[in-house]
């Protein structure tokens, strides 16, 4: 089609072709397969073209979903049972929506600007020793979240059913979750957007109306009793941890790249999702004193589902695939990244591999002591943390020392430096700081030092700087900070603007 000589601008290009739900739904069913085959999350096919980037609506849907279900009502339940008021959940879960947003827009811009997912980025920015040490830790940490997730479906059948047997349906349902992720991001997105977010707000919204409404003012303004010693500091850190992936660039790297983009996808689904589910829980847990969690969605089925058991089936059903699709694609991509350059490799491969160990985290997690706050704990200390450094990398470098590293390919293991150290100085402290500041380690678990992820963040950060700062004049500046085999060659010329294949399809169309 004639531009009338005009260069489009390629921001205006992107996702120019599913602007409506028709065109969207045709887009998805045109990149099932190549979802299925890569999802852009290996060196030979690890950038998400411009013209492949989809609408914000798309997100809105996707994070809603990610940020709602039977999760979030647990959290709730939780903060109830810490001994917290209404009003006092809403502050805590309002305050870690606003730590976490900070965040999340920073993450979010990086995956939108460099097109690639979080485990390729660590390659290039961390080099092959911190690059493997990140992706292990998006492996675990992914897998910790599919096995909760399965105990907690398993527990909400023995609550509205009496099923029993909760060990080992958590453990079957874990490896059975993977089915959407064999689809790639296309799989886990459709099934999100058309099937369960609906359905899930339309029930808690109800939920929360009839609570408010009919309930006294007594019931709604009571003051639980601290009986799990959720103190505030802890559940502020809970729900924070709740809400982090820490994988964000793997999502938002399909999307435009702005930076305040993903503000309103972000926030319909922070909003909608987390907080109206999280004071869902609380009215749950009010109206069912001294239940399980099971027990409470039994009670809750008959308050606000006319006591249609089959639907709360069956919103649970979906809801906890639904968000273990995410916590899924935060391990498989970790793994495509180690294992992807292998010759006849296969993204199914690796689904089927995690399938496995999602079963072994579906026996471990419930054997584990607070093991729901441990994972959260966990993710929020460490993959955060490497995002900061490499935002850092890419965003501030160039501005501060003009030291610029181009993120416009994936390098082959084979070509990616083995180290970058001011990068991995700051992160392993960072990671120590969050982590055994949340009493994730045994023998720790007494101890909360106020907002350790935050503080580990922070952390990350000024120890990156600090340490570029101290070793710029270097004569091999570029290969202490790990620059790939092509890089160390290449001639960069000093500059304030990040490169990446935004700047680059600019360059090329200019």
């Amino acid at each position: 089609m004639s531009t009338g000589g005009r260069v489009p601008h390629p921001e205006r290009e992107i996702a120019r072709d599913i602007d409506d739900l028709a065109h969207d739904l045709e887009y998805e069913r045109r990149v099932l397969d190549e979802s299925i085959r890569h999802d852009y999350s290996s060196s030979a096919s690890g950038i998400v073209p411009l013209d492949r980037r989809r609408p914000i609506w798309h997100f809105a849907g996707l994070w809603l979903t990610l940020q709602a279900g039977y999760g979030g009502l647990f959290v709730g339940y939780e903060l109830h049972d810490g001994g917290h008021t209404l009003l006092a959940t809403f502050g805590i879960t309002m305050l870690a929506i606003g730590i976490y947003f900070g965040y999340a827009m920073l993450a979010a811009y990086l995956g939108s600007r460099t097109g690639q997912t979080h485990a390729l980025l660590t390659r290039s920015i961390f080099g092959i020793s911190g690059s493997w040490l990140i992706s292990a830790i998006l492996v675990v940490g992914g897998l910790g979240w599919v096995g909760f997730q399965a105990n907690l479906l398993s527990q909400i059948f023995d609550g509205l059913y009496g099923w029993g047997h909760v060990l080992l349906i958590g453990i079957i349902l874990a490896a059975a979750m993977i089915f959407n992720n064999l689809f790639g991001f296309t799989g886990i997105t459709v099934f999100a957007r058309y099937i369960v977010t609906p359905l899930m707000v339309l029930w808690i919204l109800y939920l929360l109306i009839k609570g408010l409404t009919t309930e006294s003012s007594s019931f709604l303004g009571a003051h639980p009793k601290n009986a799990n010693g959720i103190t505030l500091w802890f559940a502020i850190g809970a729900v924070l941890g709740f809400l982090t992936w820490g994988d964000e660039p793997d999502f938002w790297r399909y999307g435009r790249p702005k930076f305040w983009w993903p503000a309103p996808g972000y926030l319909f689904g922070l909003i909608f999702g987390q907080l109206l589910f999280t004071l869902g829980g609380w009215i749950m847990a009010q109206l069912a004193p001294g239940q399980s969690f099971g027990g409470s969605v039994r009670l809750i089925a008959h308050y606000s589902l006319f006591g249609w058991f089959w639907l709360a089936f069956a919103l649970a059903v979906l809801g906890q695939f639904a968000a273990n699709d995410g916590n899924y694609y935060i391990s498989i991509n970790g793994l495509q990244n180690i294992l992807a350059g292998l010759r006849g490799w296969k993204r199914v491969y690796t689904c089927l591999l995690l399938a496995g160990g999602a079963a072994f985290s579906g026996w471990l997690i419930p054997h584990t002591t607070n093991g729901w706050f441990k994972v959260a704990s966990f993710l929020a200390a460490t993959i955060p943390a490497a995002t900061i450094i490499m935002a850092v990398d890419h965003f501030l470098l160039p501005r501060l020392f003009r030291i610029n590293r181009p993120l416009t390919q994936v390098p082959a293991w084979k070509d990616a430096a083995f180290i970058n150290v001011p990068a991995l100085v700051a992160l392993v402290p960072s990671v120590l700081v969050g982590t055994i500041g949340s009493g994730v380690f045994p023998g720790l678990g007494d101890q909360y030092w106020y907002l350790p992820a935050l503080e580990g963040w922070a952390l990350a950060a000024t120890l990156y700087i600090a340490g570029v700062a101290v070793a710029r004049n270097l004569p091999n500046i570029k290969k202490v900070l790990g620059f790939n085999r092509d890089l160390l060659r290449a001639e960069i010329p000093p500059s304030r603007t990040p490169i990446d294949i935004v700047t680059a399809a600019k360059a090329t169309q200019a």
